[in-house]
């Protein structure tokens, strides 16, 4: 039996997932390596050997696809099973990620048993929880992940402001499909509600912006009313 800490690699552009996956992995007895793309994550896979990759798709400088097409290529990499975690749960996109050599592929908001069930899967290990695990370090954790999530929130909310004036659809997308990702698990289960109502909008033939900017202003509250509970006000 393998007892050594699992070594898992996460390669995703948002800072939020990484801390919530972080987050989520500080329960067991794993080693994170966190990587901000595909160019990063294939240097930081040849250089730490990861038992297990898990993998965005879209992200800047090198996509998830890309990242895994050359991965399967390198005799050092090729071997290593990687998770794809993906917003996006449409079968072109599944298949996709399947054909450019993925073991799985999970959807956001992600289900935590579902993903270190197919991890434990995958690596034909058994992800231990560490003993005598501290409930107050973890409550801390979880506060520290809330606050770091609220801290972003005002340059996400210019970055909503500016998408919604320009009517630019690729850009509120990434933003709201992010936000749908990691929102649940830090706390946030509306936000995540409503960015999938806004990421069904965007998909109209006409996209109601007026309907984007109200449920942009309901998020916005939201997060005010969890920042003033969070900070005992």
């Amino acid at each position: 039996m393998n007892n050594k800490p699992l070594n898992i690699l996460i390669v995703d552009d948002s800072d939020l997932t990484r801390s919530s996956l972080t987050k989520l992995f500080s329960d067991y007895d794993c080693n994170i390596i966190t990587s901000i793309d595909g160019l990063d994550g294939i240097q930081k896979s040849l250089t730490s050997k990861p038992d297990i990759i898990l993998l965005d798709i879209l992200m800047p400088n090198l996509d998830g696809i890309k990242m895994l097409q050359v991965i399967k290529i390198i005799d050092e990499l090729k071997k290593i099973p990687v998770i794809v975690i993906s917003g996006n749960s449409n079968r072109t996109n599944v298949f996709a990620s399947l054909e450019a050599g993925a073991d799985k592929v999970i959807t956001k908001p992600i289900d935590e048993d579902a993903l270190i069930k197919a991890i434990e899967e995958l690596t034909k290990r058994r992800l231990t929880q560490k003993s005598n695990k501290n409930e107050l370090i973890v409550d801390n954790t979880i506060d520290e992940l809330k606050r770091i999530y609220i801290k972003a929130f005002p340059q996400k909310e210019i970055q909503i402001n500016k998408a919604i004036a320009e009517r630019d659809k690729y850009a509120i997308g990434n933003i709201f499909h992010e936000l749908k990702g990691v929102s649940a698990s830090m706390g946030f289960p509306e936000v995540t509600e409503i960015s999938k109502m806004i990421e069904l909008a965007l998909n109209s033939d006409k996209i109601d912006w007026n309907f984007i900017r109200h449920q942009t202003e309901e998020i916005i509250s939201l997060i005010e009313r969890k920042t003033f509970s969070l900070n005992g006000e």
